[in-house]
């Protein structure tokens, strides 16, 4: 199918983001809109995280991104007629030192201030939670019990076939090769298969490869791409209800409704780059994180080890609204590896600043400029 030649708004980037952003205009009736991406369906870092959705951070900015977007999420399936497999099972952080102990109690305490009900729990009371842990040495944990898990991949595809039932032109395996600017504004988006004039905006929802697009038109992204792996272990009979966290090493695990366990660690030495093949050494790290903390796990088989690319920024809270210098330029990224978690509140806020509405939440902190003002806003909660 050919791209149109013009167009009122077109989002670069087809994840979660960009194809959530578009049905939401759509649902105003805001149709006449264009999705572009060079892979396809699921091939970004929205089709490779693992699916978990808290609201444990210790900003306000992510509390309330996530807590909008959790209540959304359970409302999600009936909107999209697809089974995403939501299920609240909670997010259990667990800290091995006092310092760890000190930073879970001071985030429990903000969380609670702003609406989020986890509550902290000693180490008996997480093996309640949770009694195949092996913890010697725990000094704390915390416990969401409104985070939980979701299946990432029907979430996009619901998304995408809304978006094609409601008249939104989404093409796949196209390339964005240029972006012509006249004055401040993006006139023009040239792609492998077309070029597309634009009259409103140009969403840049291209994630770790935000500061390619970016750069086109000269414009400098503090985001960069960081590597992280994951995998999945065989079927196993239900027996993980939350997503379990520990805080020594970022090993994060859950079990989907499946049956599947799904876990990954981060790597504090993975240097910034856009390498997505997987690696025994994570393999071998997991492997010693997983038993060590669960030894019930020792036999456990692995299906599939994969990785995807966290776009990272350096405060770890996103990159949303308006690009300095152009009145038609929207960033949506550097969601540093919790895009998908907060992805709802994220496509309303969106499609509310396309459609001229004044936006649910304020974006001045997420705003592009607050790096070179020096007015970060430093989320510590990222895990892996």
């Amino acid at each position: 199918m050919s791209l149109p030649a013009e167009a009122e708004h077109v989002i670069i980037g087809a994840g979660v983001v960009g194809l959530g952003t578009a049905f939401r205009l759509a649902q105003r009736g805001i149709k006449d809109v264009v999705v572009l991406d060079r892979g396809y369906v699921l091939s970004g870092a929205s089709g490779r995280n693992g699916g978990g959705v808290r609201a444990q951070w210790t900003t306000k900015e992510n509390i309330e991104l996530a807590r909008r977007s959790i209540a959304m999420f359970r409302k999600l399936p009936e909107e999209l007629g697809i089974q995403i497999w939501f299920r609240q099972g909670g997010y259990l952080l667990l800290a091995f030192d006092e310092a760890q102990a000190q930073g879970l109690r001071k985030a429990v305490q903000f969380q609670n201030a702003n609406g989020i009900p986890t509550r902290l729990l000693t180490e008996g009371e997480a093996h309640e939670v949770v009694p195949e842990l092996r913890t010697p040495g725990l000094v704390q944990a915390s416990f969401g019990p409104t985070d939980g898990v979701l299946f990432p991949w029907p979430v996009v595809w619901g998304y995408y076939q809304k978006c094609r039932e409601l008249g939104v032109h989404v093409s796949f395996h196209t390339e964005v090769l240029g972006l012509d600017q006249q004055g401040s504004r993006i006139a023009r988006v040239r792609t492998s298969r077309g070029d597309v004039r634009v009259r409103g905006q140009v969403v840049n929802c291209t994630g770790a490869w935000s500061r390619e697009l970016s750069g086109m038109v000269g414009v400098a992204m503090p985001n960069e791409p960081v590597r992280h792996e994951i995998l999945s272990t065989e079927p196993l009979k239900p027996f993980l209800k939350p997503m379990v966290v520990d805080l020594r090493n970022g090993l994060y695990m859950s079990q989907v409704m499946r049956g599947e366990v799904v876990t990954g660690i981060g790597d504090p030495n993975e240097k910034p780059g856009f390498g997505q093949g997987s690696s025994l050494h994570f393999l071998q790290s997991i492997a010693r994180a997983i038993v060590d903390l669960m030894p019930t796990m020792r036999h456990v088989k692995v299906v599939r080890q994969w990785a995807g690319l966290y776009d990272m920024t350096p405060d770890h809270v996103p990159i949303l609204g308006p690009t300095p210098g152009f009145d038609n330029f929207v960033q949506a990224n550097g969601f540093s590896g919790h895009g998908f978690m907060v992805s709802p509140m994220v496509n309303t806020l969106l499609a509310e600043l396309l459609a001229g509405e004044r936006t649910t939440l304020d974006l001045k902190p997420f705003a592009l400029e607050r790096f070179a003002r020096g007015e970060m806003v430093h989320e510590s909660f990222v895990i892996g």
